[in-house]
């Protein structure tokens, strides 16, 4: 970690210095010290934006979101015409020099190193202390969500082996010739996710506004409800989904077949992209576009839409025009039926239009009924649980009914539930590998068939093999050394 780390501190004080308020500013800029980007209001406000913009690089949050769904058994990648993109993903191929691996690791720990940076500088930046509170908190709470996504791409699952390697914890700013921590456990990672998040919540306004995807106390929440869940504290994830999902209510279920690339009220966290501020064809709707104006690639399997009830709304999420599919002409919402194509069936969530002004919801209080669902019936609260899931059915099922399944079949149920209302939103993955559960792929279904078990070493990813080659951090067990 030492060399490739301090590496990316130095050059990242480039980005927090250089960006606009508009995210995803393309223009390169000479890099100035890091004190110097904290010394006005200004540079301050940019700092800050500067955070929220490494999250949209498109080799972080999306292409993790993308890989989540990708190996998660229910979508899968087109096996011809597809530009290589997810197939290695997709076949569990990955290895130290093969896959994103080595895109996540590196724009994970830019935004930890520019994270650390705003932690140790804002506290003597030049702003109202209303605001330096904010900042800090927004500083931490980024900072625990790069972690996050790290220990679950790189270390085996809380639940699987806590003690198991995680990931190197930096939590302050380190001198190029500092020698930087080893990886520690999985239980100690998230440890320091739970203090950064924990933080946040006290610390954050309360009456902060949800607007141009900023962090607000309920997506602070929000994230401690998945922390805990992870961690299989139950009472936890329950009492903290309850506060996330506050104020956020599930919307029409006509709402639901908009496209998700306009937020809602129930949108808890959003990421934003702009017309003139985005990421093109690497936006996630361009890989479930279902007619060839993105890429265009990514299908469901049929076990996976049968799960949705001919009454469930959520099927037609699936349902296509016939017309544009063969001609490229009409409307994209426009819903005809379900079309098989090139591996599996067409897929019409997202909706990918012209102006790429896409944004992306990184939390909905949709989850949030369902983490509390599972929550309560792990805790055998059956009642609790089946009353969360039916806020979720009731929206998108008609004439539903409130479960009256308990014990293992109602879990079953609210685990199904998770994979239709959450699908393509990036959580497929963590939900298999997190509830010890074996992935199960069949030839009928995937051009890659596959069987992992609980805690397969390729259920994670390896270290990238140039972080290896600097530092000699420890390989994942079962990757070649």
């Amino acid at each position: 970690m030492k060399n490739s780390t301090y590496y990316i501190i130095v050059v990242l004080f480039a980005v927090l210095a250089g960006c606009s308020k508009d995210f995803l500013e393309t223009k390169p800029h000479n890099s100035i010290s890091e004190s110097d980007a904290f010394n006005s209001p200004d540079k301050v406000d940019v700092a800050l934006n500067g955070l929220y913009d490494l999250i949209t690089n498109t080799n972080f949050n999306t292409h993790i979101s993308l890989t989540s769904d990708i190996k998660g058994g229910d979508i899968l990648v087109v096996s011809t015409g597809n530009y290589g993109r997810f197939v290695t993903e997709y076949q569990y191929i990955q290895a130290p020099t093969v896959g994103y691996g080595e895109d996540f690791w590196n724009n994970g720990y830019k935004i930890i190193a520019n994270a650390n940076n705003a932690i140790t500088q804002l506290p003597a930046a030049p702003i109202e202390d209303s605001k330096r509170s904010d900042y800090l908190a927004e500083a931490r709470a980024i900072r625990a969500y790069a972690y996050l996504h790290l220990v679950r791409l790189f270390s085996q699952p809380y639940a699987v082996d806590r003690t198991s390697p995680g990931i190197p914890v930096l939590d302050r700013v380190f001198k190029y010739d500092e020698e930087a921590p080893s990886r520690g456990t999985v239980e100690q990672v998230y440890t320091f996710i739970l203090d950064d998040l924990l933080y946040a919540h006290d610390n954050i306004s309360p009456s902060r506004a949800n607007n141009a995807g900023r962090l607000t106390i309920n997506a602070v929440d929000a994230l401690l409800a998945r922390v805990y869940l992870d961690m299989e504290n139950w009472e936890k994830a329950s009492e903290f989904a309850k506060l996330a999902r506050t104020g956020y209510p599930l919307v029409a279920p006509e709402k639901l077949l908009d496209g998700f690339v306009d937020p809602t009220d129930e949108w808890v966290w959003t990421l934003v992209y702009r017309s003139d501020d985005n990421t093109g064809y690497l936006q996630i709707a361009s890989f479930f576009c279902p007619y060839d104006i993105g890429y265009s690639t990514f299908r469901a399997t049929e076990s996976f839409l049968n799960l949705f009830a001919e009454d469930d709304i959520r099927r037609k999420q699936f349902y296509v025009n016939e017309n544009k599919v063969a001609t490229g002409a009409g409307d994209f919402l426009q819903r005809d039926g379900i079309i098989f194509s090139r591996d599996g069936y067409l897929i019409n969530k997202f909706y990918f239009r012209s102006d790429w002004a896409l944004d992306v919801p990184l939390i909905r209080s949709a989850e949030m009924y369902l983490i509390e669902a599972e929550a309560e019936a792990e805790l055998d609260n059956d009642d609790l649980a089946q009353t969360a899931l039916f806020e979720v059915q009731k929206r998108a099922i008609t004439g539903a009914v409130k479960s009256t399944n308990t014990g293992d079949a109602l879990k079953l149920e609210i685990r199904d539930e998770r994979r239709k209302e959450l699908f393509g939103e990036g959580f497929r993955l963590y939900d298999i590998t997190r509830r010890k559960e074996t992935l199960v792929r069949d030839e009928a279904e995937h051009w890659a068939p596959i069987v992992l078990a609980p805690g397969d070493h390729r259920n994670i990813l390896p270290i990238p093999q140039k972080e290896r080659d600097v530092s000699g951090i420890p390989q994942n067990a079962g990757y070649p050394n």
